[in-house]
């Protein structure tokens, strides 16, 4: 016996929403993406912190600039250091065309914290034992050197050279300074 059916019935349909099939393959999509995205995130932060340390050693390199010339003369360089020392805010005269001037930077500064009295030593960091060192390095957190020298090229005419190191408690030979040179000319 046949029935008729209603008017009002129609065959079912599939309802709206994801089959399993769909909802794996997106979330495999999906992970493959991130795992690619998150692959690039230690090169990324690599590139920022180097960009960070050049553009502090720039700023470094304008700095010791900038204290040579505001000094007297190239025989009487004027360098301060920072509200960290003992001394606070000293400025010590160099005869910059007689030895290199070196001094140290604790983190996120561009302004000197710590003078080295024998700037050999501190740039080099070959005598690791150096009571001084050990102590500015450590005491006040300094993270980064500078030397700055003086070549004289005519009577009146020097180049100028910073090399800015970070960071500080690695040896000369097994970090990479960053030089920085300008020409000053002492009438």
């Amino acid at each position: 016996m046949n029935r008729p059916m209603p008017s009002s019935w129609s065959p079912p349909s599939c309802s709206p929403g994801f089959s399993l099939v769909e909802v794996t393959v997106a979330i495999g999509i999906f992970a493959f993406v991130a795992v690619g995205i998150l692959g690039l995130l230690p090169a990324a932060l690599k590139i920022r912190s180097d960009s960070a340390q050049e553009t502090r050693g720039v700023m470094i390199a304008q700095e010791l600039f900038s204290s040579v010339r505001t000094s007297p003369s190239i025989t009487n360089v004027r360098v301060r250091t920072g509200p960290r020392n003992a001394e606070s805010d000293m400025r010590y005269n160099q005869n910059l065309t007689n030895t290199s001037i070196v001094v140290g930077y604790p983190a996120g500064t561009t302004v000197p914290y710590w003078f080295f009295e024998a700037p050999g030593p501190a740039w080099t960091n070959a005598n690791a034992s150096n009571s001084e060192l050990l102590n500015a390095l450590k005491v006040n957190n300094i993270q980064t050197v500078a030397r700055l020298s003086a070549r004289r090229i005519t009577s009146n005419l020097y180049q100028l050279t910073v090399e800015v190191r970070s960071p500080a408690a690695l040896a000369l030979s097994n970090s990479r300074p960053v030089q920085f040179t300008s020409l000053y000319y002492s009438p």
